[in-house]
């Protein structure tokens, strides 16, 4: 487990589901915590293989933004018919990315599948939030939450892998130390889901308030850049104010961190994301 950071609580867990694996595991984190990175590291302990060229691993990720699709479910139902050796307990792995966004008709479809898993079958779903999937799925897999490291388990970590020290805590301050972030703002990994997200939120806090005002035409027609944008706020601000030594740093921080908040609940509430940042510009 040397590659991986991760929380002690959270790898005692990992042990005992390695020594008895469940069919259905569900991971929960929060987003940039490294879900994903995980789920893979312990599909390929259960199988003893190298997921990249195993033949018998699935990876469903939304196909949409914000959506996975009943299609997609039933493609990884055709999937599941096929045979697969017997040799070991477990010989398939399926790796539902984001299960949250699963939209109703394809978590019904789903829940078919958990209730009578094919044997040497493993599901591993990944979630936000388990509330965020409907209560039938929840009940019929395991649970494994991800609890985000302290500080000093990452830098030491990030260490040991080749990051000079002001790098790492460069990192740490943007991601809100978010261990998947953090690794992914380090290799400069443009892919990852939160990378735009947090470039946004950096330069949002470099720029005076003329110039935020100047960006909102453009972020308005991004919605899904505009949340994420405001989660990475978010996680700079808990960090910034677990340690900041200042009053008037400390007002800041707590002022963004409110404001974020309000603004993400009025985007969610479908409010209009102009108005809703053009009010969050003038508030910060």
């Amino acid at each position: 487990m040397s590659d991986i950071i991760l929380h002690e609580r959270t790898r005692q867990a990992l042990q005992r589901l390695l020594q008895t694996p469940s069919h259905a595991l569900l991971i929960v984190g929060a987003r940039g915590i490294g879900k994903q990175t995980f789920a893979r590291y312990i599909a390929s302990q259960i199988v003893d293989s190298d997921l990249s060229s195993y033949p018998y691993f699935r990876h469903i990720a939304p196909d949409k933004p914000d959506s996975i699709s009943i299609d997609q479910v039933r493609a990884l139902q055709n999937f599941l018919t096929l045979k697969v050796p017997s040799s070991r307990l477990t010989d398939r792995i399926v790796l539902v990315e984001d299960a949250h966004l699963l939209s109703t008709e394809a978590q019904n479809a789903l829940l078919k599948t958990l209730e009578e898993p094919p044997i040497g079958t493993m599901l591993i779903l990944t979630a936000a939030h388990e509330h965020a999937l409907l209560p039938t799925i929840r009940s019929r897999a395991q649970t494994l939450a991800i609890i985000k490291p302290n500080q000093a388990k990452l830098i030491e970590h990030f260490e040991k892998q080749g990051h000079s020290a002001e790098r790492i805590n460069r990192a740490l301050q943007l991601s809100g130390g978010l261990p998947g972030l953090t690794a992914a703002l380090l290799d400069t990994d443009t892919e990852h889901p939160l990378y735009q997200a947090t470039a946004e939120a950096r330069t949002f806090l470099q720029k005076t308030r003329f110039e935020r005002l100047a960006e909102v035409d453009r972020l308005s027609k991004q919605k899904p850049l505009v949340l994420d944008t405001l989660y990475i706020l978010q996680q700079m601000a808990h960090t910034a104010l677990s340690q900041t030594a200042t009053q008037a740093a400390e007002k800041r921080w707590a002022n963004i961190l409110q404001r974020s908040y309000e603004a993400e609940a009025a985007i969610l509430a479908n409010g209009q994301p102009k108005l809703v940042l053009t009010h969050f510009i003038l508030m910060v």
